[in-house]
């Protein structure tokens, strides 16, 4: 054989080695970069389709809270969670759609709307998100779902609850279960005990938290507040959590009647499997809708990656940490059988 010839065999081998270690969802899937236009502002947002289906299931991913872009990364947080999702996603057969909040990434937002940012705007967002999918060339318009995340899953639960033509099946990932203000001033409580605050010390803050939720719920100008509290409240927010701190989401869930995924770590703090879960699963039940489900998913707690020990700094830091595996199990079991 000629050197040339040996060359050209080594590679063809040196190829053909590399395409085999690639990621499996690289070599099944299609991302695509689009623009969704809702209202003035034109949402930045990548469309994941699974190679092979012709008419694919789909799913759109409302984000969580905080200044996160579409991939879940941003506000002192970088864990890829949506990528992470849409990817394993993709290997199951499913289509998804993520996508920049206003303000966030790519979506900037023109100076008309720079103050536009309420918790009504951000759905009426995520409805524009939806139809854009369901129009999409390859993506079956009547196997859409909804999956939402945190505030994304109430969010969720409204598109579910009052479009005209609701999403297929709503999938929760940590979602509230009670009204949001009750569970950040838990959580405070929590971490200022943790802290080693004196009781007198605590109570002085929970106050302060209290006067900013009156001043909020009253439209009213906030009072001095201590500097642990008063980022809870500040602008550009206030529109948003004008409404969202009050939302309730046992109402907004009881009027879905689409097949319902209610998704939390074992381990998590910010929100409780137990009260948050576990009410809402019952509410939701004692309202008719047969086809909710709850699961607690082992190993794992508010960020839904391989946690042993909970949600460390690593693992809130670090996009390598994979998704727990639990979670993977749940949403493939789920999903063949609704979506």
């Amino acid at each position: 054989m000629s050197r040339t010839s040996t060359i050209k065999r080594y590679r063809l081998l040196l190829f053909c080695l590399c395409f085999a270690f690639l990621p499996a969802w690289l070599a099944r899937a299609e991302e695509r970069e689009v623009r969704i236009l809702s209202g003035k502002v034109l949402l930045a947002g990548t469309l994941t389709i699974p190679d092979g289906v012709s008419q694919a299931p789909a799913l759109l991913m409302i984000p969580g809270s905080g200044s996160v872009d579409r991939n879940g990364n941003g506000d002192g947080l970088k864990t890829d969670l949506y990528r992470q999702l849409a990817q394993r996603l993709a290997q199951m057969g499913y289509a998804t759609l993520r996508y920049d909040k206003r303000g966030i990434g790519g979506s900037q937002l023109p100076q008309e709307e720079q103050n536009n940012t309420s918790l009504t705007q951000m759905a009426l967002d995520a409805v524009a998100a939806y139809n854009f999918l369901r129009q999409q060339a390859g993506i079956d318009p009547q196997r859409v779902g909804v999956l939402g995340y945190e505030d994304g899953a109430l969010i969720g639960m409204a598109l579910a609850g009052e479009l005209p033509n609701p999403p297929k099946v709503l999938v929760c990932l940590a979602p509230p279960g009670r009204t949001p203000a009750i569970i950040l001033r838990e959580n405070l409580q929590q971490r200022w005990r943790s802290e080693g605050l004196s009781p007198d010390k605590i109570q002085k803050r929970l106050g302060d938290f209290d006067a900013g939720i009156a001043a909020l719920y009253y439209r009213l100008p906030l009072p001095p507040l201590h500097e642990d509290v008063a980022p809870y409240f500040m602008m550009p927010d206030r529109p948003y959590l004008q409404e969202f701190y009050f939302e309730n989401p046992v109402a907004r869930l009881k009027a879905v009647k689409v097949p319902v995924l209610l998704l939390y770590g074992e381990m998590d703090r910010r929100v409780s499997p137990k009260q948050d879960g576990e009410l809402l699963f019952q509410q939701a039940r004692s309202a008719g809708n047969s086809k909710v489900a709850l699961k607690i998913i082992p190993g794992t707690a508010h960020a839904f990656k391989v946690a042993p020990t909970g949600d460390t700094q690593d693992i809130l830091t670090n996009p390598q940490v994979p998704l727990a595996p639990g979670l993977i199990d749940a949403l493939k079991e789920w999903l063949s059988a609704n979506l």
